[in-house]
């Protein structure tokens, strides 16, 4: 992509998520960027806001560092309430690393999580 291109393109957000940090995209949705340890170096997750608890969109690369960056997430955004769902887009490890430490985290509703 040439220069031009790139300066062509218009981005709604001025900054991207640091770790452990979720923006409000819209009511509701909250974007969050998770590092990732290869040349992709980053995936871009979602918070949805569900009525009590909170949907989460594609889960992580299955690596400690992931899982702190989740424990500061409930700590700091879920507002006390549980993960009630985990949708997972596709089987790629960056999506689906964390699915299952996350469903056993103490921040999911293990009785709806399925």
């Amino acid at each position: 992509m040439s220069q031009t291109q790139l300066n062509a393109l218009t981005f709604p957000f001025a900054d991207v998520p640091a770790p452990a940090q979720a923006i409000e995209v819209a009511d509701g949705i909250f974007w969050i960027r998770m590092p990732l340890p290869f040349a992709l170096n980053h995936i871009n997750l979602w918070l949805l806001r569900d009525g009590a608890g909170w949907t989460l969109v594609d889960c992580g690369f299955g690596i400690d560092a992931t899982k702190v960056l989740w424990e500061q997430i409930f700590s700091t955004v879920l507002d006390g309430k549980s993960i009630h769902r985990i949708i997972v887009t596709h089987y790629h490890p960056d999506h689906v690393g964390c699915a299952g430490w996350l469903q056993a985290a103490p921040s999911c509703d293990r009785s709806r999580v399925r």
